[in-house]
């Protein structure tokens, strides 16, 4: 009991992150959830192509967004507006359902979200009503985003690193097509997804912190060592831009079937997307 709650428990409740024991247990069980989810798609014949991952998407907008509900209370800011939109910040509070947990931050949070997205597919798919999945989605994000847009103050940060990523992406992307590569949306996507990331936390940590007196740090292992080792997260955006170019180049050259090459194109993205969203978000809203 004292391993578990030394490496998975305390890290929760102490805010304190990712240390190199849980980053192996969660990427292990995310990867085998992942090859899972693969045969179940592939058994029950539901397509897996560019448009099955962008009806996917609203359900990773939606993890990011619920996620920053949760630092919105837990950093105290949603309780500054009390009594405002039309009282469902008194609701939301009371309500105690995106109080920080287990099921509200992450891992957690991403697991729900994956669990209702996969439910979404296999039971619109077996109504044969696939087109109703990406509105679904999008419902819910726009639901808790509408519950998060008055709080948001710090639009010029978050103006930064978005320009940021669209400026890595760009750059991905032509070195992509000076190797041959023919982008799709989804290898674009992909691109810009961890130029987000990279963007977000180097904004995040090396500027906006600074700028409003608060300190921020990096969660992950291996991104948080790449920033201690330059003193500035601007390698860490550099090497994610870097690391997705790559990835789409390998992917588009050694994925064995169309099926293959855009399941691994889906993961890329969520896992480029989701916490470079997150990060944008908590940096508008100041939490």
């Amino acid at each position: 009991m004292g391993f578990f709650e030394d490496y998975f428990v305390r890290p929760v409740w102490e805010h304190s992150g990712y240390n190199a024991v849980n980053t192996i247990v969660y990427a292990s069980i995310a990867l085998a959830a992942a090859y899972g989810m693969y045969r179940i798609l592939r058994r029950e014949r539901i397509g897996i192509d560019e448009r099955f991952i962008l009806s996917i998407i609203p359900f990773i907008l939606l993890g990011s967004t619920v996620r920053v509900v949760t630092d919105s209370i837990d950093t105290g800011v949603m309780q500054m507006h009390r009594g405002q939109l039309f009282g469902l910040y008194d609701i939301i509070l009371n309500s105690h359902v995106y109080d920080y947990g287990y099921l509200t931050v992450t891992p957690g949070i991403y697991v729900v979200v994956g669990l209702l997205a996969f439910a979404s597919v296999v039971i619109f798919n077996g109504m044969k009503r696939r087109a109703l999945i990406a509105p679904f989605g999008a419902a819910l994000w726009l639901i808790h985003l509408a519950v998060l847009a008055p709080l948001f103050r710090f639009y010029y940060y978050a103006f930064l690193a978005a320009a940021l990523a669209i400026g890595g992406a760009l750059v991905g992307t032509q070195i992509l097509k000076r190797m041959g590569v023919k982008l799709s949306l989804s290898s674009s996507l992909a691109v810009f997804a961890h130029a987000l990331d990279g963007a977000s936390t180097f904004v995040v940590i090396d500027v906006f912190g600074p700028a409003v007196g608060k300190q921020y740090f990096e969660q992950h292992v291996l991104s948080n060592l790449l920033g201690s080792i330059a003193n500035s997260f601007f390698l860490f955006f550099a090497i994610k831009v870097l690391f997705a170019t790559a990835a789409v180049y390998l992917i588009e050259k050694e994925s064995e079937t169309r099926e293959e090459k855009y399941f691994i194109f889906l993961l890329l993205i969520i896992f480029g997307l989701a916490p470079g969203l997150r990060d944008l978000l908590r940096m508008l809203v100041g939490a």
